[in-house]
C-alpha cells in the first residue's frame, strides 16, 4: 500500500505546505543512489535534473563531489542560501547585474568574451576582492563559448586585470561524445589542448575540464582535472556508455489512482476522443498530467506501472490526469500507486524508456517533473 511507503519515507511535516496524510503525487529521491553516482564535479543545474537542486547537491557532496555546477546565478544563490559551501561554477551566462553577488558568494563565473572580462574586472575592483573565472572555449559545439581566434586576446585581458581576476579554469563542451563514432569528440579535444597550454601560461594552477557524462565514461584521457557528469549522476548512462560503471536511477515519480471504472466497447476516452475502446475495458484515472511532467506525447503511447504491470496510457494526457488501461491488473482501487517514472524491486520504467515512447530523451523526462510534485528523500 502507498501508506506503507510513506511510513518508510519520513515525516511529511518536512515537506512544503504539508497536507493531512499524504499527497496524491510525489517524487521519491534515492539519496544513496545520488551519492553513489557522484563524481569529482556534479551538475545540479535544471533543479538537479528534476530531482531538486538543494537535495541533489547535498547528496552529491556527501557522495564525494568536490565541485558543483549550475547554469545560472539564481541556481548558485539558491544553493548558497541553503548553506552549501562547496566550490561552485556557473557554466552558463552571468549578467553583469549578478556579478557583485556572485563574487561575494565565492561562486566561479564563466567568461567567453572581452566585454564580459572587462565588466567583471570593474565589478571585482569595486567589491574589493578578486573574481574567479573559467574561460569557456567553443571547440565545435557552436553554442556558448569563445571562438578559438579570440582566446589569446581574452587570456591577455584576464592576465592584465591583475589582482581583480583569477583564471581558475578553462573548459569546453563536447557536441557528440555519446555518438558511436568518436572522431568529432577527438577533434574537439585536439582543438582544446592548445588553449589549455595557453591558459597554463596565465596561471599554472588553472583547472582543466571538458568531459560530460559520455566523455568521462568513454575517454579517460579527457578527464583532466575535473569532469562534468550530468545524466550519469542521476542514474542513466548516455548511448555507447552503458555498463561502463554501475549506475542507479535515483528518482521514482508516482501518483495515486483516483478512480477505477469500466468503459464499454465503442466508448471514447479523453479530450479529442483520440482513443476508442475495442472491448469492455477497465480504466484507472491517475492524478498526474502534463502540469506534473507527464508529456502530452505520452498520449496513447506511454505506460505507467501499476501493481508491477506495465499499463498503457489511453487517450490524451490532460493537465492533471491520465487514463490507464488496467485490465491486466486485479484488485486496483483509489489510493493505489501508479509509477510514472522509476519502479519497485525488479520492475522498472526508466526515464530513458519513457523518453523513447514520447520521442525525447531521459534528460527532458527527468527535468520535466514539475515543482508542484513534492520531492521526498528516501
Amino acid at each position: 500500500m502507498i501508506a506503507d511507503r510513506f511510513d518508510l519515507c519520513g515525516d511529511l511535516a518536512a515537506w512544503p505546505n504539508p497536507i493531512e496524510g499524504r499527497p496524491v503525487k510525489w517524487a521519491e529521491i534515492d539519496a544513496g543512489a545520488l551519492a553513489a553516482n557522484a563524481g569529482a564535479i556534479a551538475m545540479v543545474k535544471a533543479n538537479g535534473y528534476g530531482h531538486g537542486a538543494v537535495l541533489a547537491a547535498r547528496c552529491m557532496v556527501a557522495g564525494g563531489a568536490r565541485w558543483l555546477g549550475v547554469s545560472s546565478p539564481e541556481e548558485a544563490v539558491q544553493l548558497r542560501d541553503a548553506g552549501i559551501e562547496a566550490p561552485m561554477l556557473i557554466v552558463g551566462w552571468s549578467p553583469p547585474s549578478a556579478h557583485r553577488a556572485l563574487i561575494a558568494a565565492s561562486v566561479d563565473i564563466t567568461v567567453y568574451d572581452l566585454a564580459e572580462v572587462e565588466t567583471l574586472s570593474v565589478r571585482a575592483r569595486a567589491a574589493g576582492r578578486p573574481a574567479r573565472v573559467h574561460l569557456k572555449v567553443d571547440s565545435g559545439m557552436s553554442r556558448l563559448g569563445a571562438p578559438l581566434d579570440q582566446v589569446h586576446a581574452i587570456l591577455r585581458a584576464i592576465r592584465d586585470a591583475g589582482p581583480h581576476l583569477r583564471l581558475a579554469g578553462v573548459f569546453t563542451h563536447f557536441a557528440d561524445a555519446d555518438a558511436e563514432d568518436p572522431a568529432f569528440t577527438r577533434y574537439q579535444h585536439e582543438r582544446f589542448l592548445p588553449v589549455v597550454d595557453a591558459a597554463g601560461d596565465v596561471d599554472p594552477d588553472v583547472l582543466v575540464h571538458c568531459a560530460n557524462s559520455a566523455a568521462a565514461l568513454r575517454f579517460p584521457e579527457m578527464r583532466h582535472d575535473l569532469v562534468r557528469p550530468g545524466i550519469a549522476l542521476y542514474g542513466y548512462a548516455p548511448p555507447e556508455s552503458a555498463g561502463v560503471v554501475p549506475l542507479r536511477p535515483a528518482l521514482t515519480f508516482a501518483a495515486c489512482v483516483t478512480q477505477v471504472k469500466t468503459v464499454r466497447a465503442g466508448d471514447t476516452v479523453g479530450y479529442g476522443r483520440t482513443w476508442t475502446a475495442e472491448r469492455d475495458t477497465r480504466l484507472a484515472t491517475v492524478a498526474a498530467g502534463y502540469a506534473d511532467g507527464v508529456h502530452r506525447t505520452q498520449s496513447n503511447r506511454g505506460h505507467v506501472l501499476i501493481g508491477g504491470v506495465r499499463c498503457p496510457i489511453v487517450g490524451r494526457v490532460s493537465m492533471d490526469m491520465i487514463s490507464v488501461d488496467v485490465s491486466a491488473v486485479d484488485g486496483i482501487g483509489p489510493g493505489d500507486e501508479a509509477i510514472v517514472i522509476g519502479g519497485r524491486d525488479t520492475v522498472h520504467l526508466g526515464a530513458d524508456e519513457v523518453g523513447e515512447a514520447g520521442g525525447t530523451v531521459a534528460y527532458e523526462v527527468l527535468c520535466a517533473v514539475s515543482a508542484r510534485v513534492p520531492r521526498i528523500l528516501v
